[in-house]
């Protein structure tokens, strides 16, 4: 009867301390994180061609699905607007988007993308990437 008290004991703070300090990313999520920001650093020479405004999420940590989703079907938008040269890096980032949205549980309570204000692509840009960015952490 001990060791079931001692097991379920160390098993609730390894809960505890999970729901307090986040649980650690997987191998696979970190990847994709830094390829997601490598291949969007590509595409910071097109910000000046690019004149469109796309839906900007401007959740966080309880929405990351759902802001994912966002901003992978603005992603969509974009396919028209990129340059030919930069279509593998466009192709890449949404591959990985959906690779990441695999990984995480959708939340509850989050809004839907058409209800984010519209930005131009420099911002969008500059939101997405800060945003993989706070994934990282």
């Amino acid at each position: 009867m001990m060791c079931k008290v001692l097991i379920f004991s160390c098993i609730s703070a390894v809960m505890l301390m999970t729901a307090a300090y986040g649980a650690p990313l997987s191998t696979e999520k970190v990847h994709l994180l830094r390829a997601l920001i490598k291949d969007l650093k590509f595409l910071e020479k097109s910000k000046d061609k690019i004149h469109l405004d796309l839906y900007t999420p401007n959740e966080r940590q309880e929405c990351s699905w759902r802001t994912l989703q966002c901003y992978l079907t603005e992603m969509g938008t974009l396919e028209n607007e990129i340059e030919d040269e930069d279509i593998d890096n466009l192709q890449n980032i949404k591959k990985n988007l959906q690779s990441l949205m695999d990984l995480i549980p959708p939340g509850t309570g989050c809004k839907i993308c058409e209800a984010n204000d519209k930005k131009k692509f420099p911002a969008f840009h500059q939101e997405l990437s800060n945003f993989l960015i706070s994934m990282l952490k």
